[in-house]
C-alpha cells in the first residue's frame, strides 16, 4: 500500500489519481495574488478546502497585522464607541456558519458569447495554460466560518435609536479601475480609499452575520482577510469585507463606491433606476459530466451537481436531457442547510449514441426557480441562467 507522510501535498493518501484540490491563482505586476479560481467541478464534499477557495479583491493585499496588534474601531451612532482587541472579541459567545461564498461576477462569461470570448481571452493572457471551460463556476466556494455574531458586538456598544445602517471598512486601500470594471471612463479620477460596504441594519443584526477569525477549522489566513473579516451569508462575496478595521453605525445609507458606482443592477450606465445587489440568486451546476470531458459510453451514468441559493435551503433540483421539454426530479442529498449548497444526483440510462445537452435547474424554499435565461444587466452580475453541458454518447 502506498506510504502516507505528513509532508504529502500533491496526492491524497499516496494515490496519484486523487490530487489535492488547489485554487488557480493569478498575480499582478507586484506578484500578489489578486484572483484565485476554485476547482468546484472537482470538489467531492460540501466544504471547499482553504487552499482551493476562491479569492477576489479590488485593491492590493494590505500588510499583515498580528492578532495581538489588531484593533476594531466601532463608532458612529452608538452609545459607547470602543476599540476592540482580538482577545476581547473572542471573549464573546461564538457562532459557526457554513455557507457558499460567491462573487457577483461568477459565470459572467455566460451572459453572451461576446463576453465569454473577452473573459476567456483575458485569462489566457494571464496564463497561457488556462482552460476556460474547466474553471466554470470558479469564483465561488463553500466554507465553514467561526467567529462572533455582529449583533453581539453591536449590543456591546449600544445602538442609538436613529441607527439604520452599518459601514464596514477594511484595511485594503486603492483606487477603482473603471475600465477593468467595465465602466465608462471618467476624467475625474477617484481618490484612494479603503474598501468598504454599507449593510442595512436588519442584515447586520441577523444572527448568522458574523465577524470571523477562523475558516475551515483553522485560524483565518491572511489572503482570506485575517485577522478578522465580516461574513454576510446569502449575499455575494463583496459584502464579506476582509481585513476588517472599522464598523461605523450610520443614520442613513452609506455612500460606498462599491455600492453606488459598482455592484448594482441596471440596464445601462445612465439608467437612473439602479438596484443594489444583495441576495444571491438560486443556482445549480452540473459537476458530472462536465463540458471539458463529456464523451460517455452508452449505459447507466449518475449525473451529479450542486445547487445553492441566497434565500434559503434548496427544495428541488430538476434535470432535462431534451432541451427543456421535460424535467426529471433529482435526489437531494443531506444535509440541506440554509446557506450551504446541496449535492444532487440523478441516475440515467443513455441508450442511444449521439450528441445531447444536460440542463439543470434549482428551486429554493422562497419559491424562486432558476430561470432558463439569466436576468441581463449591463455589469453582468449574478448570472443565474442555465448553462447547458453538451456531451456525446459513444
Amino acid at each position: 500500500m502506498p506510504k502516507h507522510t505528513e509532508r504529502e501535498t500533491e496526492s491524497v493518501m499516496g494515490w496519484e489519481s486523487h490530487k489535492r484540490l488547489q485554487a488557480k491563482g493569478f498575480t499582478n505586476k507586484q506578484g500578489q495574488i489578486f484572483r484565485a479560481m476554485a476547482p468546484v467541478l472537482d470538489q467531492e464534499g460540501l466544504i471547499t478546502p482553504t487552499q482551493a477557495s476562491y479569492v477576489v479583491q479590488h485593491f492590493d493585499v494590505p500588510a499583515v497585522v498580528h492578532p495581538q496588534q489588531w484593533r476594531l474601531l466601532i463608532d458612529g451612532h452608538v452609545r459607547q464607541p470602543i476599540s476592540l482587541t482580538f482577545n476581547e472579541l473572542r471573549e464573546l459567545p461564538g457562532r459557526t456558519v457554513r455557507m457558499v461564498l460567491e462573487c457577483s461576477g461568477n459565470d459572467a462569461q455566460f451572459f453572451d458569447a461576446q463576453s465569454a470570448e473577452r473573459f476567456i481571452g483575458l485569462m489566457r493572457n494571464l496564463d497561457p495554460e488556462y482552460q476556460g471551460r474547466r474553471w466554470h463556476g470558479g469564483l465561488l466556494s463553500a466554507g465553514e466560518f467561526t467567529g462572533v455574531p455582529l449583533a453581539s458586538v453591536l449590543e456591546k456598544v449600544g445602538l442609538k435609536p436613529n441607527a439604520l445602517h452599518l459601514r464596514a471598512q477594511g484595511r485594503d486601500n486603492g483606487s477603482p479601475d473603471r475600465v477593468a470594471h467595465g465602466l465608462p471612463p471618467s476624467d475625474k479620477p477617484v481618490a484612494p480609499f479603503n474598501y468598504d460596504k454599507g449593510l442595512p441594519l436588519e442584515k447586520a443584526l441577523h444572527p448568522d452575520t458574523i465577524l470571523a477569525w477562523a475558516h475551515n477549522g483553522e485560524m483565518l489566513e491572511h489572503l482570506h482577510g485575517a485577522p478578522v473579516r465580516l461574513i454576510v451569508p446569502g449575499w455575494p462575496g463583496n459584502w464579506s469585507v476582509k481585513w476588517l478595521q472599522r464598523l461605523e453605525v450610520l443614520d442613513k445609507p452609506a455612500t460606498c463606491w462599491y455600492q453606488t458606482e459598482y455592484y448594482y443592477y441596471s440596464q445601462s450606465p445612465d439608467d437612473p433606476n439602479r438596484e443594489m445587489i444583495t441576495r444571491m440568486p438560486v443556482k445549480s451546476i452540473l459537476t458530472f459530466p462536465r463540458d471539458d470531458d463529456a464523451t460517455l459510453a452508452k449505459g447507466r451514468h449518475v449525473l451529479r451537481g450542486l445547487a445553492w441559493s441566497g434565500a434559503g435551503r434548496i427544495t428541488r433540483v430538476e434535470v432535462s436531457l431534451d432541451e427543456g421539454k421535460s424535467w426529471h426530479a433529482a435526489h437531494l442529498e443531506e444535509p440541506r442547510e440554509k446557506w450551504l449548497w446541496t449535492r444532487w444526483s440523478l441516475p440515467w440510462d443513455f441508450t442511444a449514441p449521439g450528441a445531447c445537452s444536460v440542463l439543470c435547474r434549482a428551486t429554493d424554499e422562497a419559491g424562486r426557480v432558476q430561470p432558463r435565461e439569466a436576468h441581463w444587466n449591463y455589469l453582468r452580475k449574478n448570472f443565474d441562467g442555465i448553462a447547458p453541458v453538451k456531451m456525446t454518447i459513444a
